[in-house]
C-alpha cells in the first residue's frame, strides 16, 4: 500500500510539472520535475526513501530504451550510419578515455576505473531534452536525424563501457583481453539475442493479426511486456539486457513496415499508450533525482575525502561538461561527413555540441550504481550521482540559453496553429452555405467553433462578462415587450425567473450544477408525485432540462414561451455581432450557449444521419484546404502531415462519440 501511495504522489508530481512547463515555457520541464522531487523529499512518507538500482534498471531504463528504439527510423539510421556510429561509439570511447583520465588527474581520490564509469554515465545524450527549444529554433533535418539516433546508440555504448568500468573496479583487476571478450559477449551477444527475441515477438503479433486477434488489450499488453521479458532473459545469460532491449525495439519497429494500413486502430492505440508511458517514465526519473538529492548530499559526508565539499563537486561537474562539450564541438566539426554543404559549419558544430544534453539515461545509469561493493557500502556512489546531476543540469541550462541566440528564431505565432484556424474556418464557411439542413449544420459549426476556443485559450473572465451583458440585453428586451403590451405580467415574471436560472447555470460550475439538480428533482417530484421523474430530473444536466421544464410550465398556463424566447435570442445575437471583432473567441462561446438553448426550447430534434453528413463535409473541407495549400507551396509536407493528423484524430473522436452531439 505504501509503494502504491508513493508512486501515486510521484505521478501527480509529473502531471503538475508538465502543467507548469506548458505555462512557463522558457524553463525546461526537467527543472520543474527536479524541484517537485526536492519538495517531496520533505514529506514523512519519503523520509526513508530508498531506490533499488536493479529494479530501477528493469522498470525504467528497459521500457524507455525499447520505446526509443521502436520509434527510430531505419531510413535515417542507414542514411547516416557513419555519422551516428562516429558520435555514438567513437566519440563516446574517446570522451571516456580522455576526459576520464583528466578527471582522475584532478580528482585523484576517485579511482581511474570509476572516473571512466562516471564519464560513461554522462556521455550518452538525450536529444528529447532540448526538443522544445528546437520547435522554436529549428535545426537542419540532417542534424535532427543524427541527434535522435545518436542518442539511442550512444546509450548502448555508454552502458557497456559503464558495466566494464564498474566490473573492473569491483574485481580490482583489469585485463584488456578479458575486457574485449566481455565487451563482445555483452555487446554483440546482447544485440543478437535481442534481435532473435524481437523477431519471435513480432512473428507472434503478426500471427495474431492474421487471425483477427489484434484487439488493443492483447497487442498492447504483449508490447508492454516485451522489454521486461527481453531484459530479464538477457541478464540471465550474462548478456547486456539493455542492448538486447534496444535490438528488440529496433526489430519491433519493423512491424509497422509490414502492417502499413492494416490493424490501424491497434497501431494508433499502441502509439498513444507508449507516448504516455514514455513521458511518465521520463518524468519519474527527474522527480527521483530531486527526491534522492537529500540522500545523495548526506552520502557526500561519508566521502573518503572530506575536502570534496558540494562547491568543489559543482565546479568539477561544470568542468567535466565544458571539456567533453569542447571535445564534442571539435569532433562534430572535423569528424562528421555532411551530405548538405553549409556556410556555417562552426555554428552548426556548436549547435551539435550544445545539443549533447544529458537526461533520463544518464540519471538512470547513475541511480543503477550499487549501494554496496564486496559487502561494503559503496562510498563513491553519492559523489558520482551528485557530479552526474550537476552535468545534467548544466547540459540543460546551456542550450536553453545559447541555442536561441545561435539559431534564427521561427515565427513566435507558430504557423501550425494559424493553419489549424484556417482549416476550421474553411469548414465553417462551407457549412454556412447549407440551406437545406441549417439546424444540423449549426450543430457542427458550434463544435468547430468550440475547437477554435480550445486552441485559443479563452479569457473566462471576459466570457462571464459577455454572458452577463447578454443576460441584461435579453431582460431589457422582455421588459420592453411587456411595456408594449405584447406579453402579460405573468409571462414577464416567469420568463424572468427562467432567464435568471439560465444565467445561473451558464458557467457550468460544479456546485451550481449540483444545486440545480437538487432543486429540479425536488420540484419535479412534488409537481408530478412521481419518484422516477424526480430521479430522471436529478440525472439530467440542468442546462438541458431547464428549457423543456419552462416550456411545459408555460403551456400548462395556456401561454407560449417560444415567441418571447425568439425575441430575446435575436436581441442577444444582434448584440454579440457588435462584439465579434474584438473578442471573437469568447463571443463564439456565448453564441454557442444561446444557440443550443434556442434549439432545445424549440424542441428541434436534429437528424443524426444529417449531422454525420455535415461532419464528413466539414472534414472534407479541411482536407481540401490542406491539399490545395500543399500543392501551391503555401505549406510544406511536414506541416501538412501534422495538420492531417489532427483532422484524422478529430474524425476518429467524432465517430467514437457521436451520441454526444444529440444535444
Amino acid at each position: 500500500m505504501d509503494m502504491v501511495l508513493l508512486l501515486t504522489i510521484i505521478l501527480a508530481a509529473v502531471v503538475f510539472a508538465n502543467i507548469l512547463a506548458r505555462h512557463v515555457s522558457f524553463i525546461p520541464l526537467p527543472f520543474f520535475l527536479i524541484l517537485l522531487g526536492i519538495l517531496l523529499a520533505v514529506l514523512p512518507v519519503y523520509r526513508n526513501f530508498h531506490l533499488d538500482p536493479s529494479t530501477f534498471a528493469l522498470a525504467i531504463i528497459a521500457p524507455m530504451l525499447f520505446n526509443e528504439a521502436q520509434n527510430s527510423s531505419r531510413f535515417w539510421i542507414g542514411r547516416s550510419i557513419t555519422n551516428i556510429l562516429s558520435l555514438a561509439v567513437g566519440l563516446v570511447l574517446v570522451t571516456v578515455l580522455v576526459v576520464g583520465s583528466g578527471l582522475h588527474a584532478v580528482m585523484t581520490i576517485l579511482p581511474l576505473t570509476l572516473c571512466f564509469a562516471l564519464l560513461a554515465i554522462v556521455t550518452p545524450t538525450d536529444a528529447s531534452a532540448v526538443n522544445s527549444i528546437f520547435e522554436a529554433n529549428p535545426i537542419a533535418e540532417e542534424q535532427a536525424g543524427i541527434l535522435q539516433h545518436e542518442s539511442l546508440f550512444n546509450d548502448a555504448a555508454g552502458i557497456v563501457l559503464f558495466d566494464l568500468s564498474l566490473t573492473a573496479f569491483v574485481s580490482g583487476t583489469f585485463s584488456l583481453k578479458l575486457a574485449v571478450a566481455m565487451f563482445l559477449w555483452e555487446f554483440l551477444g546482447g544485440l543478437l539475442f535481442g534481435s532473435l527475441i524481437g523477431v519471435a515477438i513480432v512473428s507472434a503479433r503478426l500471427f495474431l493479426i492474421r487471425y483477427n486477434d489484434d484487439t488493443p488489450i492483447i497487442m498492447v499488453l504483449i508490447q508492454l511486456m516485451s522489454p521486461f521479458l527481453v531484459y530479464l532473459l538477457a541478464e540471465k545469460l550474462a548478456l547486456s539486457g539493455i542492448l538486447a532491449v534496444v535490438a528488440a525495439g529496433l526489430v519491433q519497429g519493423s512491424e509497422r513496415d509490414k502492417l502499413r494500413l492494416t490493424s490501424s486502430r491497434m497501431q494508433l492505440v499502441t502509439s498513444n499508450v507508449w507516448e504516455v508511458v514514455s513521458g511518465a517514465l521520463s518524468g519519474i526519473v527527474f522527480v527521483l533525482l530531486g527526491l534522492s538529492l537529500p540522500e545523495v548530499i548526506q552520502a557526500l559526508h561519508q566521502s573518503p575525502n572530506p575536502d570534496l565539499n558540494i562547491l568543489k563537486l559543482i565546479l568539477i561537474g561544470i568542468g567535466v561538461y565544458a571539456v567533453k562539450g569542447t571535445l564534442r564541438l571539435v569532433w562534430s566539426r572535423y569528424m562528421l561527413k555532411r551530405r548538405v554543404k553549409s556556410n556555417h559549419e562552426w555554428r552548426d558544430s556548436l549547435v551539435m555540441a550544445l545539443s549533447g544534453a544529458n537526461g533520463t539515461i544518464t540519471l538512470s545509469l547513475a541511480f543503477s550504481m550499487p549501494n554496496t561493493v564486496n559487502g561494503q557500502p559503496f562510498e563513491f556512489r553519492g559523489i558520482m550521482i551528485f557530479v552526474a546531476a550537476v552535468v545534467i543540469l548544466t547540459s540543460l541550462i546551456m542550450p536553453t540559453i545559447f541555442v536561441p541566440i545561435i539559431l534564427p528564431s521561427q515565427d513566435r505565432q507558430q504557423p501550425r496553429y494559424r493553419w489549424v484556424k484556417r482549416m476550421i474556418q474553411a469548414a465553417i464557411s462551407d457549412l454556412l452555405k447549407e440551406k437545406e439542413h441549417p439546424a444540423e449544420a449549426q450543430v457542427v459549426i458550434d463544435s468547430l467553433q468550440q475547437q477554435l476556443v480550445l486552441d485559443s485559450t479563452p479569457n473566462f473572465h471576459l466570457r462571464r462578462q459577455l454572458m452577463s451583458e447578454s443576460h441584461q440585453v435579453e431582460l431589457k428586451t422582455v421588459q420592453k415587450m411587456f411595456d408594449d403590451g405584447k406579453i402579460s405580467q405573468d409571462e414577464l415574471t416567469y420568463y424572468t425567473k427562467f432567464l435568471n436560472f439560465n444565467n445561473f447555470s451558464a458557467d457550468e460550475k460544479i456546485w451550481k450544477n449540483v444545486l440545480l439538480r437538487i432543486r429540479f428533482s425536488l420540484h419535479v417530484g412534488r409537481l408530478y408525485k412521481d419518484l422516477n421523474r424526480a430521479q430522471e430530473a436529478f440525472l439530467t444536466a440542468p442546462v438541458a432540462l431547464e428549457e423543456v421544464y419552462w416550456r411545459e410550465q408555460f403551456e400548462k398556463h395556456g401561454e407560449n414561451i417560444l415567441p418571447i424566447e425568439e425575441a430575446g435570442f435575436n436581441a442577444v445575437m444582434d448584440f454579440l455581432k457588435t462584439k465579434q471583432g474584438e473578442n471573437g473567441v469568447e463571443t463564439n462561446m456565448v453564441k454557442r450557449f444561446y444557440r443550443t438553448r434556442h434549439r432545445r426550447i424549440n424542441g428541434q430534434d436534429v437528424d443524426m444521419d444529417i449531422v454525420y453528413q455535415m461532419f464528413m463535409r466539414a472534414f472534407h473541407s479541411e482536407y481540401e484546404l490542406i491539399q490545395n495549400s500543399l500543392t501551391t507551396g503555401k505549406i510544406d509536407a511536414a506541416l501538412a502531415e501534422k495538420l492531417q493528423t489532427r483532422i484524422s484524430t478529430d474524425e476518429m473522436t467524432y465517430l467514437q462519440n457521436m451520441e454526444l452531439f444529440r444535444d
